[in-house]
């Protein structure tokens, strides 16, 4: 099989590099200069677990509240038509600030001062902007298509056929709809041979048994056939591993349920070869005569049997 170009991740480098893609599918490349962080604050609070974005929004909430409480204790509150109650002044300003933020007003607590009327004014328009922004935010994470395709922890040289061949497998953990599902697959490893190099990396794109499926409801299992041309050829998976060599998988398939594409990444390296298993078929039929397929199977391998 010939060598491929760069596919985008560099051929030459000045010291040995760790693994380039994560298992995750994400580039494990440090970036600096670039927009990060807060500073690039909507693709953080889209990509992040909705367990942290719901924390951040409770916090800055809870933040803002606390600032123009602050405001209102500044201006005084006597600026406040505030029945007498027991409750410390500071809470009494912080519960009006939240009815006006929210734009609840009860009634029972009002701005009587000009001053407080000004910062009530500005606490509304910030706290519908607050809301206007939290409410596209949450639309956002809810409509942007994500693919949940799960694979398998090992990628394996295994007997196929009369020869050998490198696989791994893929499922869809979401009970979606995915249809016209494609794949490809790029080997990169050291240079070998005379002009072995740990700074320098050969790229393959890797021939398919099955490059593309219509219909994509049970476990996928990748091929790719070890032939005199493979990248693979004579390579045991100690010098695989001993290259460096890892595997990016890229994976599309068109989902139904938002009608749009959707993409997922990985990668496999290191110790996630594995050879002299085979991969343990995770779906059958039930005593319903339905279809089952075992998802949480997905990663389970058998000895090849010896001769």
């Amino acid at each position: 099989m010939a060598k491929n170009g760069d596919p985008g991740l560099g051929t030459n480098y000045s010291t040995e590099v760790k693994r380039f893609v994560n298992p995750d599918g994400s580039y494990n490349i440090r970036r600096k200069g670039a927009l990060t962080g807060m500073r690039d604050f909507y693709k953080l609070l889209i990509e992040i677990s909705w367990g942290m974005f719901l924390l951040y929004a409770l916090l800055y909430y809870i933040v803002i509240n606390c600032i123009f409480a602050g405001l209102f204790l500044a201006v005084g509150l006597d600026g406040l038509s505030i029945s007498t109650t027991d409750i410390p002044d500071f809470l009494d300003a912080f519960f009006f600030s939240v009815q006006t933020f929210t734009s609840v007003g009860y009634g029972s607590v009002s701005p009587m001062s000009l001053s407080t009327n000004v910062v009530a004014a500005v606490e509304s328009f910030v706290g519908l902007m607050s809301i206007a922004l939290i409410t596209g935010l949450l639309y956002g994470r809810f409509s942007r298509p994500t693919a949940k395709i799960a694979f398998s922890n090992n990628i394996l040289i295994t007997d196929f056929k009369d020869g050998e061949a490198m696989m791994f497998k893929l499922v869809n953990k979401r009970d979606s709809t995915l249809l016209n599902a494609e794949v490809k697959v790029i080997l990169f490893m050291d240079k070998g041979g005379s002009d072995a190099n740990q700074f320098n990396k050969d790229f393959y794109r890797l021939e398919l048994e099955l490059e593309s499926i219509h219909f994509f409801p049970l476990s996928w299992t990748i091929v790719h056939a070890i032939s005199d041309e493979s990248p693979f050829k004579g390579l045991t998976v100690e010098q695989l591993k001993k290259r460096n060599a890892e595997v990016l998988v890229l994976v599309e398939a068109f989902d139904e349920t938002h009608g749009q594409s959707v993409k997922e990444k990985h990668g496999y390296g290191g110790e996630q070869w594995l050879e002299g298993y085979k991969f343990d078929r995770n779906f059958r039929g039930g005593a319903d005569g339905m279809l089952e397929l075992h998802i949480d199977e997905l990663d389970n391998v058998i000895p090849l049997e010896k001769e």
